[in-house]
């Protein structure tokens, strides 16, 4: 009899599965990894002006160093290819035929382009500790409106945040239906992102992931400045290795809406943004 309920109790333990996590970040000096991305954007403007955006892209990540804290990784865009469209008018770029590109979306790009940034991230969190890129010119261009907005819509783009975007860590002891939550904040924005552990397969961990966050940008067009304010809703699913810490796919749904006051009027935005990213 005792050893029946010996068996049941273990049989019972043995369907509740926990996360037998890594408390760090594990990668080699050296090590590579290469992030494919998609991103489709569909937006309303002011006055109803429609935005739309599809773009894939390549970058290429190494690790550059390592201390007993923190990872160097590089990170340099190797490909891209966007077609935009804003109000009515086509604005492209591909990084491998250049020919029909368009000039605005040219001076943000061709300076990125395969060009390595290095980025320190935390290696117990997986989050960018310092970004040491200097803000070139194509950044702050005040005659490219198209490209500042559409940094407002895929802020996941930055160099920092491609890089942090390899890495999610499930803590240990999370059980399936566990949650767990954080919160960031920086000067334009905050951000509270939820957590909860769906399913483990061996070292394969799947986490749905909710994310909330409020921003306020400022542009500049034509010695013009507006703000936008704006909150955007994602949610999403992680499929990372708990035993390493390095993500292999991030699929996304992001529902953004907002203002942009212009002429001491708050005229609304709205935009949905689905995004893809596959880790080798």
């Amino acid at each position: 009899m005792k050893r029946i309920y010996v068996s049941l109790i273990a049989l019972a333990l043995s369907a509740i599965a926990f996360a037998q996590s890594t408390d760090k970040i594990k990668l080699a000096n050296g090590q590579k990894i290469v992030v494919e991305s998609t991103t489709d954007i569909q937006a309303t403007l002011t006055m109803g002006m429609e935005l739309t955006s599809t773009s894939a892209s390549v970058n290429a990540l190494e690790v550059k160093n390592s201390s007993p804290d923190n990872y160097i990784i590089s990170n340099t865009l190797t490909k891209l290819k966007m077609n935009t469209n804003m109000m009515g008018q086509a604005n492209n770029y591909d990084s491998e035929n250049k020919s029909g590109n368009n000039e605005d979306i040219s001076k943000v790009f061709d300076d990125k382009l395969n060009k390595p940034v290095d980025i320190t991230i935390d290696n117990t969190s997986g989050l960018a500790v310092a970004e040491q890129k200097k803000q070139s010119q194509a950044d702050v261009d005040e005659t490219n409106a198209t490209a500042d907005i559409m940094k407002i819509f895929s802020d996941n783009a930055s160099d920092d945040a491609i890089v942090s975007g390899a890495f999610e860590m499930v803590p240990k002891g999370k059980a399936i239906g566990d949650s767990w939550a954080d919160t960031a904040i920086s000067k334009e924005m905050k951000t509270i992102r939820t957590y909860t552990l769906k399913s483990i397969s061996g070292n394969e961990a799947v986490i749905q992931s909710n994310v909330i966050s409020t921003a306020v940008n400022k542009l500049n067009f034509q010695e013009m400045e507006f703000e936008v304010k704006s909150e955007t809703k994602t949610n999403g699913e992680i499929l990372t290795d708990i035993s390493t810490g390095l993500v292999k796919k991030r699929t996304s749904v992001a529902d953004i809406t907002g203002s942009i006051q212009m002429m001491g009027q708050d005229m609304p935005i709205s935009a949905k943004a689905t995004s893809t990213n596959i880790y080798k």
